[in-house]
């Protein structure tokens, strides 16, 4: 199902890692009502979250009208917002993609009706006060999801695919990646390793222990599936002087995002990193985070995370990518019958897995990181740096 409409002055953003609440406004002068959506349903996710604003016209400054929360928001019960799944373009019921509904269906298994809220976004040119529409039912990966929306005897829709990740196995969790090891159901995630490894059992581990390498992360892509985000999230612990609570931190290393060549899925992408951007990101990220009173730091585990969108969302950012011309005016990418915005999915997977000795080594003595007071394997500070 594909039905596009171009826009001319539609001001839009959206970034495909990140969460579909942002302070950034749609704003059309048309000559009826419209709308001006962002969604992006996950079918991972708890909560389900669609930004919903008015799109209007003023013959005052526009910046002042934009901090006007009543100009840019609908008042509480002015929309009634619903989403309808179909399966091989049959709707079906919202709690299975396998029951056919019938006549007698009740509204709660024909559609699922959208909560509000109010929340506070980042200060920008609008005012931070946003109302969107959410719900914690849940959302299958698979089929397609049509968004409703009406204001009085208005209606606004929108419909997209949603998408699943790709399994390796019925027992495996969602995973499509295919980086060293290569059989997820022989080799462990992070919390089963073995206790006291042993070289035999190097090849279950991550070792990025030289920097000067060009490491590669492999994965399949997804059906349906346009748009690729990469990120190796390093988990590591800061121990506190004096016996305070170890404090549990995080930094994210995030590769540019990539495409498939189409919708297929199966297709092979490969992300490419050298070690030194690894370590670089660390020294740079985690010197951010310091405490005050920290005595050293343990690494401890990786987490691969890659998020994926679809088409509809990739070309919503390319259209609606800024300028690098003179010209101002160009189309604007929207998938919002009546309306404005985009409407689209996206899906992600995690892998978890622990670092070989060696590359523990590295970090807590690479002239990069060894300021940052990270243990070797044994446990103990490095008295100097690598050489």
């Amino acid at each position: 199902m594909k039905n596009n409409k171009l826009y001319i002055s539609l001001l839009a953003a959206a970034v495909i890692g990140l969460t579909s609440c942002k302070n950034d406004l749609d704003v059309l002068a048309p000559g009826e009502e419209s709308v001006s959506v962002y969604g992006i349903l996950n079918p991972n996710a708890s909560t389900q979250e669609i930004r919903i604003n008015k799109v209007f016209i003023t013959d005052g400054d526009a910046l002042t009208a934009g901090q006007d929360v009543n100009q840019i928001n609908y008042g509480p019960g002015e929309l009634t917002v619903t989403l309808e799944h179909y399966y091989n373009g049959n709707q079906v019921s919202v709690t299975g993609y396998s029951t056919a509904l019938t006549s007698s269906s009740p509204d709660s298994v024909k559609f699922i009706t959208m909560k509000e809220k109010t929340v506070t976004t980042a200060s920008g040119l609008f005012n931070p006060d946003q109302r969107i529409w959410y719900t914690n039912r849940k959302i299958y990966p698979s089929g397609e999801y049509k968004l409703i929306i009406k204001h009085g005897d208005k209606e606004f829709t929108a419909q997209n695919l949603v998408m699943d990740s790709v399994r390796t196995n019925s027992s495996q969790p969602a995973m499509p990646f295919l980086y060293y090891p290569t059989n997820p159901s022989q080799f462990p995630m992070h919390g089963g390793y073995p206790a006291n490894p042993i070289s035999t059992d190097k090849p279950k581990y991550v070792n990025y222990d030289n920097p000067t390498l060009t490491y590669n992360i492999p994965f399949f892509t997804v059906p349906n599936a346009k748009l690729y985000d990469v990120v190796i999230r390093f988990h590591y612990i800061d121990s506190i002087l004096s016996g305070g609570t170890p404090i549990h931190q995080y930094v994210d290393f995030t590769i540019p995002t990539m495409k498939s060549t189409d919708l297929a899925g199966g297709e092979k992408l490969t992300a490419s990193f050298v070690g030194e951007e690894f370590y670089s990101n660390l020294s740079v990220e985690i010197g951010k985070k310091t405490p005050a009173n920290l005595k050293n730091r343990k690494a401890d585990y990786l987490e691969y995370i890659i998020t994926w969108g679809a088409e509809s969302l990739l070309e919503f950012l390319q259209v609606n990518a800024p300028s690098n011309t003179i010209a101002q005016d160009k189309p604007y990418y929207t998938n919002i019958k009546g309306g404005v915005g985009i409407f689209s999915s996206k899906s992600r997977s995690t892998v978890t897995k622990d670092m070989w000795a060696d590359m523990i080594d590295e970090i807590s003595c690479y002239p990069t990181t060894y300021s940052l007071k990270f243990c070797d394997y044994a446990g103990q500070p490095r008295a100097v740096p690598c050489q």
